[in-house]
């Protein structure tokens, strides 16, 4: 287990920016990405509000170009890692590494990839990357990540990872409709069992 002293200041924790891989860029939202992020959003809002509860709130570019700003400011303060996967020019993922405990070295893994690219492997990859980012440049002694026990194609995504199965918490969140989902939970502690992939940072 990595034994990692943590700063008093979280904002002193080096989190290095951006995490390349082979087909993309991850970097954390800026100023001005509320346009791209909006135009990812509204293409893709039909298949998100399967799954997201935020999708059926009401979309703006104005106010999401504040989630940027205020992710932005999330990141610095090290409170969540809000990020944007890009090919070339194109936002075709948001994703990220969240709930978090810099004691703990615990971190989990969520993202969604906009319609129009689906089924081209990034999901897979960016799970992939994110996992070994965080055992490597955030000394994470666990890394997990969650997904609605009826949604296959993320649980698809998280078994082709090789995330090992923990175990399902029945009524354990709110689905979109407001009533009680079942969740899996599977995790990595060990980095050795993350796939091969050729990431940087």
């Amino acid at each position: 287990m990595a034994k990692t002293q943590t700063p008093e200041h979280k904002v002193l924790i080096d989190v290095p920016m951006p995490i390349k891989t082979p087909r993309l860029v991850l970097r954390p939202p800026q100023q001005g990405d509320g346009a791209a992020l909006h135009e990812a959003k509204m293409e893709s809002l039909e298949d998100l509000k399967k799954w997201m509860p935020w999708a059926h709130k009401p979309h703006s570019v104005e106010a999401d170009e504040a989630t940027c700003r205020e992710k932005q400011a999330a990141y610095i303060l090290r409170e969540d890692i809000m990020l944007f996967a890009f090919a070339g020019d194109k936002l075709v993922a948001s994703t990220g590494i969240h709930r978090f405990d810099w004691e703990l070295r615990s971190f989990e893994i969520g993202y969604w990839v906009r319609s129009s690219e689906t089924g081209k492997g990034y999901a897979t990859e960016i799970a992939t990357a994110l996992a070994h980012y965080a055992f490597k440049a955030l000394n994470a002694n666990r890394v997990f990540i969650m997904h609605d026990d009826v949604n296959k194609a993320s649980g698809a995504v998280i078994k082709k990872v090789g995330f090992n199965y923990e175990g399902l918490a029945p009524c354990s969140a709110l689905g979109v409709d407001g009533q009680p989902v079942n969740i899996k939970h599977y995790a990595f502690t060990n980095p050795k069992d993350v796939p091969t992939l050729s990431v940087s940072w």
